[in-house]
């Protein structure tokens, strides 16, 4: 368990630090990307306290981004692990419609999924806001709401593919295991459940950190469609004025903030997995 840890912990280190590091070296190095009269070293030091030379709003942008990716994760895994099992425990039928469905959901972009969903549910409907955010300070659950459609969006493309492998986990489980648990009288649904879950806490987690760390940073697109004043829609403004100390600080913050949500979501797999604390499965 010791070496598990210590092994995530080395990873995120390096990752942090060598994303500092690529990012300085490429964007230091275009025309417009120093700030000022500022010292190499004090841009470098710049991407770890948020000091881009001029003044920025990286804190209120992550208040929308981060709140995002977390709820397109929930949108993701709820869905996700409930189509999987779905499939699982209903062969036949139930099951190719499942997996049909998660098969389409996995192909989806996010952004055009989010306009599908603002037609249906903003226009049509009239439940939810099309677009804008309401600040946190405001209304909490104004800024809940403004953010329930930009999260089904970019979260159920990851569901479908969640899904997908959740029900081949299923379909992988070993046949002389569940021999074993039928013959100790447990049902064949249970026990395919049981095996099922078994293998599914060993990957689930780290399963769970790339998926949020992809959503993190690929919020940028779906923030532009809903007009999110997000992080991510920062970043691609900085892009598009040649701003590449803004850029440079916005990337490496969502980085850090992707690697560090990644990590502990690999760690939960301490809590989940009793292999992992030496207990029998």
């Amino acid at each position: 368990m010791r070496d598990y840890v210590l092994t995530r912990l080395a990873l995120a280190a390096a990752t942090i630090l060598g994303a500092a590091v690529l990012l300085f070296v490429v964007l230091d190095l275009l025309p417009g990307a120093g700030a000022g009269d500022r010292s190499p070293w004090a841009r470098f030091a710049g991407l770890f306290t948020g000091d881009t030379g001029a003044p920025n709003t990286f804190g209120e942008r992550l208040a929308v981004t981060l709140p995002l990716a977390l709820l397109a994760l929930l949108v993701a895994t709820l869905v996700g692990i409930g189509l999987g099992l779905a499939a699982g425990r209903f062969p036949g039928l139930i099951d190719r419609l499942v997996r049909l469905a998660a098969a389409l959901l996995a192909l989806l972009p996010p952004f055009w999924l989010g306009m599908l969903l603002a037609l249906l549910f903003a226009g049509l409907l009239r439940l939810l806001p099309a677009s804008g955010f309401v600040p946190w300070g405001d209304s909490p659950p104004a800024a809940f709401a403004s953010l329930l459609l930009p999260a089904a969006a970019l979260g159920l493309p990851y569901a479908g593919q969640l899904a997908l492998r959740v029900r081949r986990e299923l379909a992988a489980i070993d046949a002389r295991e569940l021999f074993r648990l039928r013959a100790d009288g447990v049902a064949a649904a249970e026990a395919t459940w049981r095996l099922g879950l078994a293998r599914l806490r060993a990957d689930l987690p780290q399963t769970l950190g790339r998926t949020f760390a992809a959503l993190l940073i690929g919020s940028a697109l779906v923030e532009s469609v809903f007009y999110l004043p997000g992080l991510g829609r920062q970043i691609l403004g900085a892009a598009e004025q040649h701003d590449l100390a803004l850029l440079r600080g916005g990337l490496f913050l969502l980085i850090v903030v992707a690697t560090i949500g990644a990590l502990l979501l690999a760690l939960l797999r301490l809590l989940i997995d009793p292999a992992m604390r030496g207990e029998p499965r």
